[in-house]
């Protein structure tokens, strides 16, 4: 399939959020190791950019604001972006890649007018692309994105397990924060979490808008701890001498997963099987009864995530420990 085309230049977008990049790492591996001397460029958010590029995983790392990805229905915006899209005409891209399966993205990489055009068709759009391909929806979303590459010929590059980092004078890192309530833990349990963690571990919380009542909270109790402030590559830096990362179904846990730092992810209704941070040492934390709450969203719960006991996560970051430990 892919003998029809010199590939000299490839396009991947995936925009939506800072995590979805570190999910997809291993088919862009596998992209760069099936075409060696293409252009490898990727379209990310314009938060993720400057991690993105420090992380030398694709040749040219482009931020573009896409307004679906934040519910805005502007028609000046989407004329904008279409408008972006179709600037990259000029680059004349041979493969131009989506994994979402969005129906919104697979028109915007329509108007890229790359020369073979490859995507998942989860909400329709098979007329956008030159090779649609049907959304596997049981498959955890970085095997979904190798599938759509394996799909047209290309092979699997060499990987290798991570080499673990635990440095045992580090921090146990605890990341609050969630840009959805609905993924976020209540600040009562972190509160009880940190308390108790506290009295046999350093604790490191990291600043953001959505932690900084618990930050405040937390300098009203009588324990000491370390508050992280800085960007998201001082952060990747920062985070490699540390112990472990406690956070919820959000980026940090990803980035924490590629380092090699063992993860306790907290996860409230979504589904860990297809999201899940990728790596040896991670343990997952779920509800212990499946959902029955009314709710907004298809896949995330605040009430779910609430549910989770503050032993729960206790136990969970003491079970690794216990793992790391042992391997060491």
């Amino acid at each position: 399939m892919l003998d029809e085309v010199e590939i000299k230049s490839i396009l991947v977008s995936e925009y939506h959020c800072i995590g979805d990049v570190f999910l997809i790492i291993p088919a862009l591996k596998a992209l760069k190791s099936t075409f060696p001397d293409s252009k490898l460029v990727l379209l990310c958010c314009e938060s993720a950019k400057d991690l993105v590029t420090d992380l030398n995983i694709a040749d040219e790392v482009i931020s573009v604001f896409v307004p679906w990805t934040n519910w805005e229905w502007s028609p000046v915006k989407w004329l904008r972006v279409r408008s972006l899209a179709r600037s990259f005409r000029k680059r004349n891209i041979d493969l131009a890649i989506d994994f979402k399966g969005d129906l919104r993205n697979s028109w915007f990489l329509w108007h890229v007018g790359s020369k073979i055009r490859l995507g998942y068709t989860a909400t329709g759009g098979s007329y956008f692309f030159t090779y649609p391909k049907s959304f596997p929806f049981e498959e955890h979303q970085t095997q979904r994105a190798l599938s759509l590459i394996y799909s047209i010929g290309c092979k699997q590059a060499g990987s290798k397990e991570k080499n673990l980092i635990y440095n045992d004078s580090g921090s146990i890192v605890c990341h609050a924060g969630a840009a959805d309530p609905r993924r976020a833990w209540l600040i009562e349990k972190w509160t009880e979490l940190i308390k108790s963690i506290s009295m046999y571990e350093n604790i490191s919380v990291v600043k953001t808008p959505e932690t900084e009542d618990l930050i405040q909270q937390l300098k009203k109790q009588e324990f000491s701890f370390y508050v992280f402030e800085g960007n998201l590559v001082t952060f990747k830096n920062w985070l490699k001498n540390q112990k472990l990362l406690i956070g919820t179904d959000s980026m940090p846990g990803h980035l924490a997963s590629y380092l090699g730092l063992p993860v306790v992810s907290v996860f409230g209704l979504q589904n860990p099987k297809l999201t899940k941070p990728i790596g040896k040492w991670t343990e997952i934390v779920t509800p212990n009864t499946s959902c029955k709450h009314k709710r907004d969203h298809w896949r995330l719960c605040e009430k779910c995530i609430s549910s989770i006991s503050v032993h729960q996560v206790e136990s969970a970051v003491n079970n690794l420990l216990l793992q790391v430990k042992r391997q060491g």
